[in-house]
């Protein structure tokens, strides 16, 4: 009984039959329920592939290539990952499943895992992915990668400023060929500061000339990065040649660049979100929060904007955390939950290097610490800890407990403002406390969908 009673509480479905008679000795509601068969329903081993598959080609299909595995005798071929089926109630299933067979005891034990969340949320990843790779390709400003002193990629944009007719002709390029004799100096001093670190981005000019021998002045904005765990430079740059005699055109070209550079913070949270599907807009709303909250304490917009970006990638350091403990239903064990805490030092070491105008690293890093000195990862208290990142404490809470999560429903809106109420002057900052609660319970303020 006690065997019985932990194969049927375990997360994983399992079932034991007799290996002479293929009798069904057990069946675990998980694996009826992950199989998608009614109550009871299984008492035959030859009975599953008829009761599991309706689709009678996959059926013969998995029914030849399981029964060739078990006859084999080779324990290795005893498991099958990613089965795609639709059951009896409809509903589309992916599976890992494998068998152990005891042959002393005349039994097979059958496990089954359920890896449908998991195998849609790769599958939106990989399509999200392809997604940014047809903004890059498509994008309106050339966007390149240089390693030791060679363009190793542009895209085709960048291959059509230069005048080349495809982007595979610029490839290999030692781009100070493209650069006009007068300004290579200064582009190689700029160049070599990015490669070794001397700065982490910056915004340069230069004239360039193009395939056909005409000359125009190139604005660039480049970033030391990782490429194939190699150090990279990679940046944007556009023909500007028309906003040097004009000097409005100039305010639009930058304002677009720095578009660029939040779209592609955007992307990189989009795919952060990806990998957990329960918590997807969670970054954004809490950016939305921060900002409102800013705003109500009088911020200007500069440090609205900080919030703003500090919102959405607060969260980044998840990237480093197991999908499967991210979308956990169930209740953490303690070495998950410290790996879940983990997330906001993550997040600090992902963006440390980066050259913000706003102190988004240190916003991430603190956004879990408490004013009374009960948070993580540093214990911080009072003014130690930065008030943006206070505020994106507030934002944060809100946010979790208003929304949905793998382990729980929405608690709403009114148990986060008695969750602020209750925190106001110990967990969190008086004034953050109290223009947060000006903004849901007198102004109206309601979290954007």
């Amino acid at each position: 009984m006690l065997i019985e009673s932990i194969l049927e509480h375990a997360p994983i479905g399992f079932a034991v039959n007799t290996m002479d008679d293929g009798k069904v000795l057990f069946v675990g509601h998980n694996f009826e329920s992950f199989y998608g068969l009614p109550k009871g329903g299984l008492s035959e081993v030859s009975d599953f592939f008829d009761k599991v598959y309706l689709d009678p080609d996959l059926r013969e299909r998995l029914r030849t290539r399981v029964m060739e595995d078990i006859n084999s005798g080779d324990l290795t071929r005893m498991h099958w990952d990613n089965i795609e089926f639709k059951g009896l109630d409809g509903k589309k299933r992916v599976v890992n499943a494998m068998n152990i067979p005891l042959p002393e005891q005349n039994l097979t034990i059958s496990a089954v895992q359920d890896v449908s969340a998991q195998f849609e949320a790769q599958a939106t990843l990989r399509a999200a992915e392809e997604q940014f790779r047809g903004l890059v390709e498509q994008a309106i400003a050339g966007i390149y990668i240089m390693q030791n002193g060679h363009l190793v990629y542009v895209n085709q944009r960048c291959a059509e400023i230069f005048g080349y007719a495809t982007a595979e002709a610029l490839r290999g390029v030692d781009p100070l060929t493209l650069v006009v004799e007068s300004d290579r100096a200064k582009t190689l001093e700029h160049m070599q500061q990015l490669a070794d670190g001397t700065v982490q981005h910056m915004a340069f000019e230069f004239t360039a000339t193009r395939q056909d021998g005409k000359m125009m002045t190139i604005g660039l904005h480049g970033a030391r990065a990782t490429h194939c765990g190699r150090h990279a430079t990679i940046g944007l740059l556009q023909d500007i040649s028309e906003k040097k005699r004009d000097e409005e055109q100039i305010v639009r070209y930058v304002k677009q660049l720095e578009g660029a550079v939040m779209r592609t913070v955007e992307v990189a949270t989009t795919l952060s979100e990806m990998r957990d599907p329960y918590t997807a807009g969670h970054e954004k709303r809490v950016a939305q929060i921060a900002v409102a909250i800013g705003a109500e304490m009088g911020y200007n917009g500069q440090r609205q904007e900080g919030l703003r970006v500090a919102g959405y990638l607060h969260d980044i350091g998840k990237i480093t955390i197991p999908t499967e403990i991210l979308s956990k239903p169930g209740r953490l064990s303690t070495i998950e939950l410290e790996l879940i805490k983990g997330h906001a030092r993550a997040s600090y070491e992902v963006l440390r290097n980066v050259e913000f105008p706003w102190p988004v690293a240190e916003i991430a890093l603190q956004h879990h610490e408490r004013m009374d000195g009960t948070g993580y990862p540093q214990g911080l208290k009072g003014e130690a800890i930065l008030p943006e990142a206070r505020i994106m404490a507030v934002a944060d809470v809100i946010e979790a407990m208003a929304s949905h999560r793998p382990y729980r429903a929405g608690l709403g809106i009114e148990a986060a403002m008695q969750e602020i109420s209750r925190g106001r002057g110990t967990a969190y900052d008086v004034a953050v406390a109290d223009a947060c609660l000006r903004l849901f319970r007198e102004k109206g303020y309601q979290i954007p969908a």
